[in-house]
């Protein structure tokens, strides 16, 4: 609301992502309108700043976990088509995607997500391509298998639930996260807040338990997750 220049930038970002990078069948609709969609999100932060951007994020977390049970990404356009309800197709193949890029980026990092999403465009460019086909530039530029990212985020349709908390050990909180279920790989944002600054930490997580030290900058007042909404998981605090 109150940026109608998002919708533009995402109509122009099919000029790369839909039109240059076409997609080899309905399945693979999300490699246009979710990549559309999280650079249109890219396009926000770079010109409204941050705050519009993490508002952004907390949109396509919403929208995406509250539809998610209807089916994977990889459905395409079949998604909501039998109740005839067009909202859960833009909330699968538009903003589960987006998020599902960010988090994929934060996992693997900067660098390495933007250079391999223009190693991707420049391959593909003037063909159609698939899910497969982007996982594969993307582990070659990571040299690490994203076999089960890809399996679980685009292929199915389940969420993470993870349990959270912490302790400070000496001049460094431990934060402690424990997946409740299935095992996913996912990076979750914790932020620490100090009495004259905040830090924010991204915790890679693939394992069911994980103990993650970070250095404290100073006097602790709190430690809070995923306060930028860039995680599709349910958390639970200890």
């Amino acid at each position: 609301d109150g940026f109608p220049e998002f919708f533009l930038a995402h109509e122009l970002a099919h000029q790369w992502w839909g039109q240059a990078v076409g997609w080899k069948n309905y399945h693979e609709q999300w490699i246009s309108e979710g990549f559309a969609q999280y650079f249109a999100a890219l396009y926000a932060q770079k010109t409204r700043g941050d705050d519009t951007f993490t508002g952004m994020l907390r949109q396509f977390r919403r929208w995406g976990m509250q539809q998610s049970d209807q089916g994977p990404i990889y459905l395409g356009y079949r998604l909501g088509h039998i109740r005839g309800d067009s909202r859960v197709f833009r909330a699968l193949v538009y903003n589960k995607s987006a998020a599902v890029l960010h988090m994929l980026r934060r996992l693997v990092g900067d660098e390495a997500f933007f250079h391999g999403v223009r190693q991707f465009y420049t391959e593909f460019r003037f063909r159609k391509a698939g899910t497969d086909d982007f996982r594969a530039v993307m582990e070659a530029e990571t040299g690490r298998s994203l076999e089960r990212i890809f399996e679980q985020w685009i292929y199915g349709s389940s969420l993470p639930r993870l349990k959270f908390g912490y302790r400070v050990d000496g001049k460094q909180a431990v934060i402690h996260i424990e997946q409740i279920g299935e095992v996913f790989d996912i990076p979750v944002t914790v932020t620490l807040e100090y009495t004259d600054k905040r830090q924010q930490v991204v915790v890679p997580v693939s394992e069911r338990v994980v103990d993650f030290p970070v250095p404290l900058l100073g006097t602790l007042r709190s430690i809070d997750v995923n306060r930028d909404d860039g995680t599709l998981a349910d958390f639970v605090k200890n």
